[in-house]
């Protein structure tokens, strides 16, 4: 018995330990997909940077996130861009001044800073008198730290062509010591992706503002292709390490969920089982969420990324879309059915890629429906072309949802990171499961669409794909 109750307290721990790792990542990638859609955007450095300490700072919950651009003849770090808590803000307009107006002269001569703009190795700090002393009172700086809860300064590198064109300065309102080993981990992974997105920046700035720009255009564009091109394999290496990271924790709490509801450590009550389950589901998602987010970057990237095979059964796999989503549908209360099935449909497809193309649509559909339901039919069409039979079939996925205006038709399949305003009061996601469908669909040489009467009236999603 007691060896019963260790084991099953020893899961429980390990389940909190993969969970809270789970939780860093999703947050990670969560943030990493911010900054990438703010890099794609053509936007002055001045710009960029303030969108990136804002989504930091937010994100991320701390006091103040700063960039600041060193300028080497100068020996001298530039504020560029500040992001501050309310709490902060308020100090420093009392105070009278702000951090984003003082310029820190004579880099080489302080040593804190030195290690990381001459080095570029990262560094921390506990006193805000180690980076402003010369610039700033004490005695102000010792009512900042006190007011806006300033605990930790870290102070990280942004480098390209192997120099430290500025540092990213991050206020952290707790010690930076008692962070896990998966926070730190994760600060660290986007510094690329910032360094690479302002160097882009400056790069269409000094395009734009060049008298010389017929002779010079070619070299900047040039360089400007070569960094977006880094960025997105910055980008494609994390999310496919964020990937394989997360298999890791999300099979072993699969593994252990499965163990405590098959009652191996002891009858689990209804409620405990219930939220096994939920836990279950929250596994479920954040690697489907994963996958798609590889998928995405594959596909941008122009890599093939689906490995067809013969006789895959379009009723199997719709079985497995049904018992998968068991669970959500008991939760809001709305029916699935499933017609249309007196014909097997076998094709040639890559399994596992189309069944999370057609789940991303039928998740779609119940995501959007608050009452009523979701219909799946399967239907056979036939047609004579000139070497021929046409055969194809189709699944159309009916839902009693809120609906599509005819505007957000048109582009519904061909836009990422975007949904509609009445989407998004209605439930939460990221914009990329309907446009990764779409490209899965047409990888298998099908094609997909939907059709609304409008908003609050239902939609139809059809799937339409090649037999044999």
């Amino acid at each position: 018995m007691f060896n019963l109750f260790n084991g099953s307290k020893k899961i429980t721990e390990k389940l909190y330990e993969q969970n809270l790792e789970l939780a860093v990542k999703n947050k990670t990638l969560s943030l990493l997909e911010k900054l990438y859609q703010n890099s794609v955007l053509n936007l002055t450095p001045r710009e960029i940077t303030k969108e990136i300490t804002k989504i930091i700072r937010e994100d991320l919950n701390l006091e103040f996130v700063g960039i600041l651009i060193f300028e080497k003849k100068a020996d001298s770090l530039t504020p560029l861009a500040f992001n501050k808590s309310e709490r902060l803000e308020k100090t420093l307009n009392k105070l009278g001044f702000l951090f984003s107006e003082i310029k820190i002269t004579d880099v080489s001569k302080n040593e804190f800073l030195k290690q990381v703009v001459y080095d570029k190795i990262d560094n921390i700090t506990n006193e805000l008198q180690t980076i402003w002393k010369d610039f700033i009172k004490f005695e102000h700086l010792k009512q900042v730290k006190k007011e806006s809860h300033i605990v930790t300064i870290l102070v990280e590198p942004l480098i390209t062509d192997r120099e430290a064109f500025g540092v990213l300065l991050l206020g952290f309102n707790r010690d930076y010591g008692t962070l896990n080993a998966f926070e730190k981990i994760s600060i660290r992974s986007f510094i690329n992706v910032i360094s690479l997105s302002i160097d882009k920046a400056y790069l269409y700035k000094n395009l734009q503002d060049s008298y010389e720009i017929t002779k010079r255009s070619y070299e900047v564009e040039k360089k400007a292709k070569e960094d977006l091109e880094k960025l997105d394999k910055v980008k494609n290496q994390f999310l496919t390490t964020t990937q394989h990271d997360l298999r890791t924790p999300l099979t072993a709490i699969s593994g252990y969920t499965d163990l405590l509801i098959n009652g191996n450590f002891g009858k689990q009550s209804k409620k405990t089982i219930e939220v096994i389950k939920k836990i279950q589901e929250v596994s479920q998602n954040m690697k489907r969420k994963a996958e798609s987010f590889l998928d995405v970057a594959q596909f941008k990237l122009g890599k093939g990324f689906l490995s067809i095979k013969p006789n895959v059964d379009i009723e199997h796999v719709l079985d497995e879309i049904l018992n998968e989503l068991k669970f959500k549908l008991d939760q809001k209360g709305i029916y699935l059915k499933l017609e249309g099935l007196d014909k097997k449909f076998i094709l040639n497809a890559d399994r596992e890629k189309l069944k999370s193309a057609i789940f991303n649509i039928v998740d779609n559909s119940i995501k959007y429906t608050k009452k009523g339901g979701v219909t799946i039919n399967i239907k056979y069409q036939k047609s004579n072309i000139k070497n021929g039979e046409d055969e194809k079939v189709i699944i159309v996925v009916q839902d009693t949802g809120i609906g599509i205006s005819k505007e957000k038709l048109a582009t519904l399949f061909e836009t990422q990171f975007e949904r509609g305003e009445q989407a998004q009061k209605t439930a939460e996601g990221k914009g990329v499961g309907l446009y990764l469908a779409s490209q899965i669909i047409k990888a298998h040489h099908g094609k997909a669409w939907a059709e609304s009467e409008g908003e609050g009236k239902g939609s139809t999603f059809y799937i339409e794909l090649p037999i044999g």
